[in-house]
């Protein structure tokens, strides 16, 4: 078991470290954990450049301080490992992790996505097929534009799909083509029916400790589920406080 820290009330939205975060939820308090962390996109190797994607992105532009998706490549995949491993100790037997990450595209010859979910219990893999793609290889390309990303379906032994949901689940499949969020000023946040059908996966309370501007939660308020959510940044919780303030608006909440 994880040490724990004071515990969090739901349909909150706190600023901490996700480890943290994770460690203040008590075992079994919610059902899952639906998550896409930076994809450490702004490191490429010792002595190369950083990456572009973050650092030209409006958030960054405005004075985003609070993580520069910039670690060694080693200390990224432990970092990682140490939220999955906190995750799980939070669902426990009956909860399920939606983890999204993309690949890591600066070494063809090995993908990060195996050492970081090595040893837990995957259950599944959902491909999450964007459709497009910001990457298009520069102007000699060696592979072809990657449009599709992982949602690792990590579960504990007693997890079942949800009855509730269950003639859309047949109807998803495992292959699910999403288009990416528009109009948002998070680097990279979460389409909205991506958010839903991982809040319909978990149909319990359910937590983001990379929660960016919070579509998580709004998929949560919608289907009227608790919800616990967590970033580094103020400035996303703030956003994620204007978008829910909008959502109830527009959905007479």
């Amino acid at each position: 078991m994880v040490e724990r820290a004071p515990p969090i009330r739901f349909n909150s939205y706190t600023v901490d470290d996700a480890v943290s975060f994770l460690k203040r939820i008590k075992h079994k308090q919610i059902s899952g954990i639906a998550t896409s962390p930076p994809y450490n996109k702004a490191f490429n190797g010792r002595g190369k450049k950083p990456g572009s994607n973050w650092k030209n992105s409006k958030l960054m532009a405005d004075n985003y301080s609070h993580f520069d998706d910039n670690l060694p490549e080693e200390r990224y995949v432990e970092w990682q490992r140490s939220v999955l491993t906190a995750a799980l100790d939070c669902v426990g037997d009956e909860g399920v992790i939606l983890y999204n990450i993309g690949r890591k595209i600066k070494n063809l010859y090995e993908d990060r996505r195996e050492r970081i979910v090595e040893g837990f219990p995957v259950r599944q893999v959902i491909i999450w097929n964007r459709g497009s793609t910001h990457n298009q290889g520069g102007k000699r390309p060696s592979i072809l534009p990657p449009i599709y990303e992982l949602i690792y379906v990590i579960a504990g032994d007693k997890w079942r799909l949800p009855k509730k949901y269950l003639s859309e689940f047949r109807y998803w499949g495992d292959v699910w083509r999403i288009n990416p969020e528009a109009n948002n000023p998070h680097p990279a946040p979460f389409p909205l029916e991506l958010a839903f059908r991982f809040a319909k996966l978990v149909d319990g309370p359910i937590a983001d400790p990379f929660a960016g501007s919070g579509t998580v939660g709004i998929a949560a308020l919608d289907l009227k589920l608790p919800y616990l959510l967590n970033d580094l940044s103020p400035d996303y919780r703030k956003m994620f406080h204007d978008r829910r303030r909008e959502y109830k608006k527009l959905w007479n909440l």
